[in-house]
């Protein structure tokens, strides 16, 4: 219960994102372009289904990602760790390839391999801060509230306005009963969903 509360939490505050507050790589949009036409196509494909929501996710489209990833059976996350730690093999300096895996990983439970595989997203691409953030959501979904808020701070030196990440950073200050830190950060999504 505790886990669909936090990845609604952050879906939630993470709809402003449409409108791209912060920078997203011409190559990520173009990407997504590409993605949306395949899904048009073949809307029923687990695979080209699973593509564009990782597309959304990095690029902080999290709403968008998760209703595709909602589509999706449960066991196609074996598929996508097969698929993907056999790439990673392949190509070791393409950042797509662990984070598409670590979430493979996230959805059988296996979070503290899926953090791993995050890091190495950040290690090849320190810029992808949405790698930051889902690290940052899997240690708050854990319950290492301390981890989540350094991993927070760590993304938002990134991208100052990343919305999803303050609102991550708000929501494990109220775990910590730190109110005013919490509301603080709330009033940045707030003004970031305004712009």
């Amino acid at each position: 219960m505790r886990f669909i509360f936090f990845w609604y939490s952050f879906i939630v505050f993470s709809l402003p994102v449409f409108a791209f507050p912060y920078h997203v790589d011409e190559a990520i949009l173009d990407e997504i372009i590409r993605h949306k036409s395949r899904y048009e196509a073949m809307p029923t494909s687990n695979e080209i289904m699973f593509d564009l929501a990782m597309s959304y996710a990095y690029s902080g489209q999290i709403l968008k990602g998760w209703k595709l990833l909602k589509k999706i059976p449960k066991d196609y996350a074996h598929t996508v760790i097969v698929t993907y730690e056999k790439r990673m093999k392949e190509d070791m300096n393409e950042w797509r390839y662990p984070f598409k895996c670590a979430f493979g990983y996230f959805f059988v439970g296996e979070k503290k391999q899926s953090i791993s595989l995050f890091k190495r997203v950040i290690e090849i691409n320190p810029r992808q801060v949405w790698g930051y953030g889902f690290i940052a959501l899997v240690y708050g979904e854990m319950g290492e509230v301390e981890k989540a808020i350094e991993w927070c701070e760590k993304g938002l030196v990134i991208e100052p306005k990343a919305t999803a990440i303050h609102f991550l950073l708000g929501e494990a200050y109220r775990k910590q009963r730190k109110y005013f830190l919490a509301l603080k950060q709330l009033m940045i999504v707030g003004r970031l969903q305004g712009q």
